[in-house]
């Protein structure tokens, strides 16, 4: 998808540690894990503009949504909104009543869309030129493009800081950790969500795993324990720890089981079609992505 990108290697970016072994190899994305602290990550890989450079509009529409982005991530808003709902009703029960939220990755801004339906001043910041672009001309917000290591937002200034499938894909997650840290108010609260290495389904799907994607989108591969450890470097206390699931539609939910299980798929898939149940909203839950609550000491 782009250009020979120069490769470079990378240091573990939670220890700095240069001992690393192959992880997964089979899977053929790079990925190694470090021998010090166990982070997974792709080593080598592109600089960060190279790896940025693929959240174009290709990204949220494209036909191999198995290997990176979305089928169609704006038509599939309905659903995008109910997990959403049900997450800020979780989140309220650490950070109530409502203040100022900061949703780091906000794409097309449906997150923020119902936050501030609940009473949150909302902002929200992407690489992405496309989809802030989208969600500035829909909702008007106050969205700025870019990193979050180069946005201008004043220290402690925010109540909640989400990163919703985030930290994942960027080249530097210690110091997005750190800023959001330092942007929140004493007792406010960091959300994140992130496809969970050491669970149960990616350990015995091995190279099948849903969670691994192309090694220029999903870069870190977070463990509860190695994504623990940058939390509290960075001051934040974790809360709350747990596998969340989405709202899909049947149509993804048997494309997704066809990568693990192809004759269940499309056993299931003739049932689908005879009573037309393509559209029709599944709450899905794989206990493979963890979402992880921290309070700001």
């Amino acid at each position: 998808m782009r250009v020979e990108a120069v490769q470079a290697r990378i240091p573990c970016n939670l220890c700095d540690s240069e001992a690393r072994a192959p992880f997964c190899p089979e899977n053929g994305l790079g990925l190694v894990q470090c021998q010090n602290c166990g982070l997974v990550y792709v080593s080598p890989r592109p600089e960060a503009h190279e790896l940025y450079a693929i959240y174009g509009e290709s990204y949220f529409k494209n036909d191999n949504s198995g290997v990176v982005g979305y089928t169609n991530y704006l038509r599939d808003e309905a659903n995008i909104r109910k997990t959403v709902v049900g997450r800020l009703k979780r989140i309220e029960r650490w950070r109530r009543p409502p203040g100022r939220a900061l949703d780091v990755g906000c794409a097309a801004g449906f997150f923020l869309s119902e936050a501030e339906a609940c009473g949150w001043q909302v902002s929200g910041i992407d690489v992405s030129t496309y989809a802030v672009d989208y969600a500035r001309q829909r909702f008007g917000f106050d969205l700025q493009i870019g990193s979050l290591l180069e946005a201008d937002y004043a220290p402690e200034s925010f109540d909640l800081v989400s990163m919703w499938d985030v930290i994942e894909h960027v080249p530097d997650p210690k110091r997005y950790i750190e800023a959001a840290a330092q942007l929140l108010k004493p007792g406010g609260v960091l959300v994140l969500s992130t496809p969970d290495v050491r669970s149960l389904p990616a350990r015995m799907t091995g190279r099948r795993w849903v969670g691994y994607k192309l090694s220029a989108e999903h870069i870190f591969y977070f463990s509860a324990a190695t994504l623990s450890c940058m939390l509290d470097s960075a001051g934040l206390e974790i809360v709350e720890h747990r596998h969340i699931g989405k709202f899909i539609t049947m149509r993804l939910f048997l494309d997704r089981l066809g990568m693990y299980s192809p004759l269940l798929a499309r056993v299931l898939t003739v049932f689908e079609r005879a009573f037309h149940l393509s559209e029709r909203a599944l709450y899905i839950n794989p206990f493979d992505i963890m979402c992880i609550t921290a309070r700001k000491r």
